[in-house]
């Protein structure tokens, strides 16, 4: 299947999702279509700050339009902070959208009734990635290390790599909630790879990316 990606939240991502399924459709023998087009990133921080979601959703159901025009099957949306406004992205997209939620929410069926850590977007941990495993009890960071784990995902999310104040703030605080009594980290945010990719903790870390990346190459294999 033709696969659709919206690219540009952020730069690293969208290079990553490429990467990711290239490399499984290289292993796994099959061929690989994809169709990638950029979102505007300056503007996307602007409508999810504000949360102006009616906008946001139609710029992606343009750019979806713009995908369906080259051949794609359905659209991928690789960024939960994207999901503000997945429900109105849905009702206004003429392709089949693939979010991360839904493979997240099944990956995520075994850690039913356990305490799991969450860092991400203020948004995401706020809302508990938008209230989309209530079977899970959330930790999220608290005081100033919550505007720290936020501030320094914009900012790798925005320029598409990571310094080490910020790897060390996002790390500290995935400790810190271990601590706390967390079973597991979740990575809310797909950008967060550049942090904790290729490191071995002594926990679990749940990477939403590579859940969706795989959930995406089943799709496209087909």
């Amino acid at each position: 299947m033709h696969v659709g990606l919206i690219g540009g939240i952020g730069p690293a991502v969208t290079f990553l999702y490429y990467q990711r399924l290239f490399e499984i459709a290289l292993a796994e023998k099959f061929p690989l279509e994809l169709t990638v087009v950029n979102c505007d990133m300056p503007q996307f921080l602007n409508n999810f700050s504000q949360d102006k979601k009616e906008n946001q959703a139609n710029i992606f159901a343009d750019l979806t339009k713009r995908l369906q025009s080259a051949g794609a099957n359905f659209v991928v949306l690789p960024s939960i902070g994207g999901s503000f406004c997945l429900k109105e992205f849905i009702k206004k997209s003429p392709l089949p959208v693939q979010d991360v939620m839904t493979p997240l929410r099944s990956y995520m069926d075994k850690y039913k009734g356990k305490t799991i850590g969450l860092i991400g977007t203020n948004k995401a941990m706020n809302t508990k990635i938008y209230s989309f495993k209530k079977e899970v009890d959330w930790l999220i960071p608290e005081a100033e290390q919550f505007d720290d784990v936020h501030n320094s995902y914009v900012a790798l999310a925005t320029e598409g790599k990571v310094d080490k104040k910020n790897s060390e703030i996002l790390i500290s605080a995935s400790k810190t909630l271990i601590d706390r009594g967390a079973e597991a980290i979740v990575l809310g945010g797909t950008d967060l790879f550049l942090v904790f990719k290729n490191q071995t903790f002594p926990f679990d870390v749940i990477d939403c990316a590579e859940v969706h990346i795989r959930h995406i190459a089943t799709l496209a294999a087909r």
